[in-house]
Order: structure tokens, then sequence, then C-alpha cells
């Protein structure tokens, strides 16, 4: 009889390569650059595990880089998606409670005209830095309750700021104020409710409460009688869009899935999504999102989480999606080749034979397309225990013929958790 011994349990690496799928590309004689890179390691996953296609929300719809992570994650985009205030405000470190809605801003220039507030610049002359702070100080010292819900003001990038709104009887379901690029020369949009319901009412009347009050607070603050003074737009008033919440019966990734999660990440929409959901994240030093990206920076980073003993280690890069937004073929055969020599690095540090490693994308980003787009994208899984099929490339056409066939970007996760021998058990 063999000896009995206890279930071995594993950990994974899961590789995001952002918009790394691809169409037919007529520079690359009708190859995608998956097919054209030189990429042995990425290889070297497909051959010795088992491969297919992923649809990362479902087949034709074409995902954003923050549904598509959701996705991955682990939670169904639909349900879940909490619009891009909540994400941008998490992105750079708001912790939000559910239920809580947050709102993306700008500090914007505005003029009285005929009892109407017209948009001169939507960016205040892109304001930053110290002004945007101490604006944003002096409104948190102004307004802090509006009808029972608490206000709060958090200063993001450059002349962005996230609003917070905290409170009962709250919905996101609330229109913009702010109208737009190509629109500025016109009045401030009154904020509407979207729906019927007396949360979406109560929401819209307290954003534009809000919205005249800092108007109030700012038009003579002195940093923009100095501003003025200098003959720069003054920062005088916050403008609105992309209301979100955070949806009330979120569970936390931990507590949903019984495994700790670590996110390196090239973008602040991905971490913000990630924070959201319950997963720790991180943008390492160096990384830039584009072709230039520091991979070093990113693989010391990742191997730092791995360190600390994480269960699930998601890393995520922007290059190969950046490349198909700018039609740059050779661009994107290039990125996909560093990322696979850091992959090869990775694999030195962190064996297959222990670890469960997935690559995958968010979406396809064709360069024919310069776009998103509703393709699916290849996945490949290996480590120990895991069945092998007979594909050896990892590219959309060899992984068409792999054993996993076709499946969600919600599955990759129950998938990589069962690999791992830690799935939690449906049923008795």
């Amino acid at each position: 009889m063999p000896k009995w011994k206890p279930k071995q349990t594993y950990r994974a690496i899961i590789l995001i390569q952002d918009g790394v799928g691809d169409r037919p590309v007529p520079e690359l004689k009708n190859h995608t650059p998956l097919e054209i890179a030189n990429k042995p390691n990425m290889d070297y996953i497909a051959s010795e595990g088992i491969t297919g296609l992923m649809d990362p929300i479902e087949p034709g719809v074409r995902p954003g880089t923050d549904t598509g992570h959701i996705a991955l994650f682990g939670y169904e985009p639909y349900k879940y998606y909490p619009g891009r205030g909540p994400l941008e405000a998490a992105g750079i470190g708001v912790k939000l409670r559910p239920g809580d809605i947050a709102i993306r801003c700008n500090i914007a220039t505005v003029e009285e005209r005929n009892g109407e507030l017209i948009v001169i610049d939507r960016r205040a002359g892109r304001i930053k830095g110290e002004y945007v702070r101490e604006l944003v100080r002096t409104l948190n010292e102004e307004i802090k309750e509006i009808d029972g819900v608490k206000i709060e003001f958090y200063p993001a990038t450059e002349h962005r700021v996230v609003l917070v709104l905290r409170g009962k009887d709250l919905s996101p379901r609330i229109s913009d104020s702010d109208p737009g690029t190509a629109m500025e020369g016109n009045p401030i949009k009154e904020v509407k409710p979207l729906d019927n319901t007396d949360e979406a009412k109560k929401t819209a009347r307290i954003v534009n409460e809000v919205i005249k009050r800092t108007y109030q607070v700012l038009k003579d603050h002195p940093i923009n009688n100095e501003r003025i003074k200098e003959g720069l737009l003054p920062g005088n008033i916050i403008i609105t869009r992309g209301a979100g919440m955070v949806p009330k019966d979120l569970v936390p990734f931990t507590h949903k899935f019984g495994v700790k999660g670590f996110v390196v990440a090239e973008e602040a929409t991905v971490i913000g999504a990630a924070r959201i959901l319950g997963l720790e994240g991180i943008i390492p030093e160096g990384s830039t999102a584009r072709l230039d990206t520091d991979l070093d920076s990113i693989l010391r980073t990742a191997l730092e989480a791995w360190d600390k003993g994480y269960d699930i280690l998601y890393i995520h890069i922007k290059g190969p999606d950046i490349a198909g937004h700018d039609n740059d073929p050779w661009g994107k055969v290039k990125i996909i080749e560093r990322i696979d020599e850091m992959l090869g690095k990775l694999l030195e540090k962190i064996p297959l034979e222990n670890t469960i490693y997935a690559l995958a994308a968010d979406h396809s980003t064709p360069c024919t397309v310069r776009d998103h787009s509703g393709d699916s994208v290849p996945i490949a899984i290996a480590g120990p225990g895991v069945r092998r099929d007979h594909v050896r490339k990892y590219d959309e056409y060899s992984c068409m013929l792999g054993g996993l066939h076709r499946i969600r970007g919600v599955d990759l996760i129950k998938i990589v958790l069962n690999l791992m021998n830690k799935p939690l058990k449906w049923g008795a």
C-alpha cells in the first residue's frame, strides 16, 4: 500500500499582457504579433500545460481594461463593475465601503454670465500640484455634510479630484455636470437622476448643491486671486462625471475565494479595481505603461510580493495595448519579446515545478482596429499536475486547438484555484 500523503497545495502567478490579442496584420504577412514574436518562455508554458481561448466578458463583447480585469479577478463585470469614479478613487488610495458613491471631478474655470456658470476651461489651465491640494483642503473644511450625507474631496492626478458621498439611500444613477471638452463655452450641466428612484433624485440634488458650494468657496480663494494676477486661469469650481457605487453585496476577494492575492500593475485603473475587490496592489517605480517600461522593476516588485507569501500574484503589463492602439505591430512584437525575457527570469526564480503559471489578457487590441475589440484572447496554464494538451505555442491560432477550449474571464480564477488544489467546495 502506498504511504498516505496530505494533498499538496500550490501558489499561482497570472501574467496579464494588456491587449495582447490581435488579428492578422498585413505588415506581418497576415500573422499576429504573438505568432511572429520570439517567445520561448511563453511557448514553454503552453507546451507544458493546457491552452485555450478566453472571452474576457463574453463572445463579441468589447471589454475595457477595467471590466476585463474585474472578470480576471473572478467577479462578474455586469454585476460588480462599480463605475469609473470608484475605480479612480481606489486607485489613489481612497478606502471605499459598499454603498459609497465616488465621482470623478475636474477643478475647472467658469465665468458667471446672465446667471449661468459658463465653462471656460475644464482643467483650469491644467492646474496641479500644491494649488490643487490647497483648494481641496479648503473644500474639505467648508463642505463637510449636506442633508446628512458626508462629503469628502481627494486630490488625484493634476487637475483631477475625487468626490465621495457617504450616507444612506444614495444612487450612482445620475448624469454628469461636465459638458465635455468640445462643449467648453457652454454652461455647466445640471445633474439629473437617470431613473425615477428617490435615491437617484436625492443624489442628483446633493451633487448639484455640492457643485454650487464649491464655486462659492473657491471663487474668491487667495490661490485663485493670485493666479489671476499672474495671468493664470483660476480653479474656481468642481465639475463632475462618471459617478459610481461600490456594490453593496460585494464579497472581498479573500472571503470569496479563500486565498490572498496581490496585483503588480502599470495602471491605476487596474489597481483601483483590485483594491475595491479586496486585493492588495502596487504600481512599481519605473513602470511607464508604455513600450519603454522598466520590466526589471516590475520583476523585482513581483518577486518582493511573492516572498511575502501571497497565494496568487497577478502581474499586469500595459505595453501590448499601447502598440495596438498606435497600430505599431513591430512595437507589439518587441514588447512581447521583452515580456518573454522577463518571464524567463521569473521562471528561474520561481520554477514551474512547484507553481501554477497562467498566461492571459484582459482584451484584444488589434493593430488594424487601433482599439479594444471583442476578439477572444489566448490563455495557457501550466504547473504541477496540470493536464497537457498537444499545443506547443502561445498564440491566438495555436491556443484555439487547446484542451481548455473556450472559457470566460470569470472562469480563469476558478480553474487556477482548482489546479492549486485550493478551490472552495460547492455542495456536500
